[in-house]
């Protein structure tokens, strides 16, 4: 139901689009186009889902309030083709020649200002060449309306993985939901989200294209500082987000201590939705304690939020049965549908999303080149959203990424800020030890 949502999105609103991506770091010898279309098709063979498209793509008809009536016309779906075009699927993009990590980052927010065509296979890779950083450079581009995060690793298991086991665990099922879980849902409808804090920082409205920077650790930092602590990985990820926040925009923080809130999607697969590509996410609201000055007790107070999220976690499951089966069903309204797949822009609500979609745990390579790093790139609704947030492991490292809207001042420098938050959270971790 989350494809026909970010696909109503699409349609509603024409020239916006939200797209997925990954930079894969290729060692061994320089891989040339004709190797990576060569790897791409025989990997094909054996991958459907990476040749789904859309068909019967009418919208519906709307009635006097603008319902759609899919009894009239048939309702879009994915098939997989046999006809797929590995060379119009498969490309090579230049990097400025000589260029490092600065024009990397240039082509990438070039390329994420090309919505991929919904017309074929909603997917695209880029053999970059012309920089100077060592090894191949393979950017993959995937659209929203076909990938979430969990499909987007799947996608890269099936065109670049070792095995077969993608070393993602998801649940087998989920239980039924409790009483007091539809009342919480049921309140939360009611009674709205209280808005959240609009930080001068972020210099007006959203404008602009999307900007990214990342920044890479040690996967076993992070674990370390979540066992000294007694947290987990993802609360030192939004701790440091939260620090790294508070730098960026501190002067404001003298003057109130409200905090700002982060949309966090949460996946809701299960394991017999593994090798689907498609949506399967809905999203908790965190606040993040930005005018908290100490590392430590912003960390405490992250970790006390999230384990209260997931003792009532029942409300993720409530949104999967009762909103995803009727309320997201494929006959409701193109423009209620549209609204739910821009939940992450509403900037009265949430000031920024932030995503950790895990680990991919498998190894990856191209053409026999081992993948030796990756960077996720985390949507933007260009023109609505500041910022979203992304981390990302493989191998033994970790990659955070923030996509912003070119007017957000300063954006470049979040990731060094998450960094520096980060060093700060291990120094307390030694001294827990010690």
């Amino acid at each position: 139901m989350g494809d026909h949502a970010y696909l109503a999105f699409t349609r509603r609103f024409p020239g916006e689009f939200l797209d997925i991506g990954v930079l894969l770091y290729v060692g061994g010898p320089p891989l040339d186009l004709a190797g990576l279309r060569a790897h791409v098709a025989d990997r094909l063979r054996a991958a459907p889902d990476l040749t789904e498209r859309l068909h019967c793509v009418a919208s519906p008809p709307r009635d006097h309030r603008g319902r759609g009536s899919a009894a009239e016309q048939p309702q879009p779906r994915w098939a997989a083709r046999g006809d797929v075009d590995v060379d119009d699927h498969v490309v090579v993009t230049a990097v400025p020649a000589g260029s490092g990590d600065d024009g990397l980052r240039r082509v990438i927010d070039r390329l994420a200002a090309q919505p991929v065509d919904l017309g074929r296979p909603p997917w695209r890779l880029h053999l970059l060449r012309g920089h100077s950083l060592p090894g191949t450079l393979v950017l993959y581009r995937a659209s929203h309306v076909h990938q979430d995060g969990g499909a987007l690793f799947r996608a890269l298991h099936l065109l670049f993985g070792e095995g077969d086991d993608t070393g993602v665990a998801l649940p087998q099922a989920f239980a039924a939901p409790r009483p007091a879980d539809y009342l919480r849902l049921a309140g939360r409808n009611v009674q709205g989200l209280a808005p959240t804090r609009a930080l001068a920082a972020w210099g007006g409205p959203a404008r602009g294209p999307a900007r990214h920077t990342w920044a890479t650790t040690e996967l076993d930092a992070l674990r370390r500082i979540a066992r000294r602590h007694a947290v987990t990985v993802n609360d030192v990820y939004l701790a440091a987000l939260a620090g790294a926040l508070r730098q960026w925009s501190l002067p404001e923080w003298s003057r109130s201590h409200r905090p700002i809130h982060a949309l966090m999607p949460i996946s809701i697969r299960t394991s017999a939705e593994q090798e689907l590509m498609s949506n399967f996410t809905t999203g908790v609201r965190i606040a993040l304690p930005c005018g908290e000055p100490d590392p430590g007790r912003r960390l405490v107070r992250v970790a006390g939020l999230t384990r209260r999220l997931k003792r009532g976690g029942g409300l993720g499951v409530v949104e999967r049965r009762h909103v995803a089966h009727a309320e997201l069903s494929p006959h409701a309204s193109q423009r209620f549908l549209a609204h739910v797949a821009s939940s992450g822009s509403r900037t009265r609500e949430v000031a920024l999303v932030a995503s950790n979609p895990g680990s991919l745990r498998c190894r990856l390579a191209v053409a026999g080149r081992p993948v030796t790093g990756l960077v996720g790139l985390p949507p933007l609704f260009v023109g609505r959203q500041h910022l979203t947030v992304g981390l990302f492991g493989y191998g033994e490292q970790a990659h955070v990424t923030f996509t912003a809207s070119a007017s957000v001042p300063r954006h470049e420098s979040l990731a060094d800020l998450w960094l520096t938050e980060l060093a700060e959270l291990a120094e307390l971790a030694a001294l827990r030890r010690g």
